[in-house]
């Protein structure tokens, strides 16, 4: 890929996010890039394939900064903060609007980017509270499956319900109040004295 669509995608994910999708057309992306419509026309189909390559690159950033994180040799209860700051970062930059439009007029993207945020999400809760077991920081009667099974399908199933309830929990506020309740959660007494020292999430 050319680093003309690689700017291309990055700065039409940036809108989409900001102003959800089906708000920003092809006539913005190109203005917005200070490009003809006829030059951007020659990087992409149309619409839904640039949509579609926004999705894909979203999907491989959360894939590096995953490997950036582990690559870290962090705690558990580190890189589970620096997860939490990252996500609350996301939030900030996110119109519950791109999560509307992505569901109701790309319904087949927007499921095959659930599923592998789902497995996504699986495999970074599990492999952490197992990484915590070990440290001594989290309970040992935790099973690592039920709950990074819990967390996963909780996101999965919350993000494909577009009723008023479902986005009250979908925002900045609801994400970090879960985030700490399933900390408090499975800390041990260890870990609560390690949190403390280490004054992690302390607002």
């Amino acid at each position: 890929m050319d680093d003309s669509k690689k700017i291309l995608i990055e700065k039409a994910s940036q809108l989409y996010m900001r102003f959800g999708i089906k708000s920003v057309s092809m006539d913005d992306i190109a203005k917005h890039l200070g490009i003809s419509k006829k030059t951007l026309y020659l990087l992409v189909k149309d619409k839904n394939e640039l949509v579609s390559l926004t999705i894909d690159n979203q999907l491989k950033l959360h894939k590096q900064i995953d490997e950036e994180l582990r690559n870290k040799n962090l705690s558990s209860l580190e890189e589970l903060y620096e997860v939490y700051k990252w996500v609350s970062e996301l939030f900030k930059q996110l119109n519950p609007s791109f999560r509307y439009d992505l569901n109701k007029y790309y319904p087949i993207l927007f499921e095959n980017f659930m599923i592998k945020k789902k497995e996504q999400i699986y495999n970074n809760m599990k492999a952490n509270l197992i990484k915590g077991k070990k440290e001594g920081v989290y309970r040992k009667e935790i099973n690592e499956d039920i709950i990074a099974l819990m967390h996963a399908s909780r996101h999965h199933y919350i993000q494909k319900d577009l009723t008023s309830e479902a986005s009250l929990l979908t925002n900045k506020e609801t994400f970090e109040e879960l985030f700490l309740y399933h900390i408090h959660a499975v800390l041990n007494d260890k870990g609560r004295e390690e949190l403390k020292t280490k004054k992690l999430f302390s607002k």
